[in-house]
């Protein structure tokens, strides 16, 4: 129980100085689209998009062998 504290601490304070040090905003363009967001968001949300397909890609793959 105090091992995953203070893994969940650590954790945590890692991504606060990420989240801290990746504060400026950048310019995201995408056809006609545009949009203007802090650099840190836009990691968080590419690195959800690619854990959301991996497992879908996982969930497929697995349906096809049974």
């Amino acid at each position: 129980m105090f091992a995953k504290l203070n893994f969940g601490l650590v954790l945590l304070f890692l991504i606060v100085i990420f989240t801290l040090q990746n504060v400026e905003v950048v310019t995201i363009k995408f056809f006609f689209w545009e949009a203007s967001i802090s650099r840190a968001i836009m990691i968080f949300l590419v690195l959800a998009i690619g854990i959301l397909l991996g497992w879908a890609f996982g969930e497929v793959v697995h349906h096809r062998k049974r």
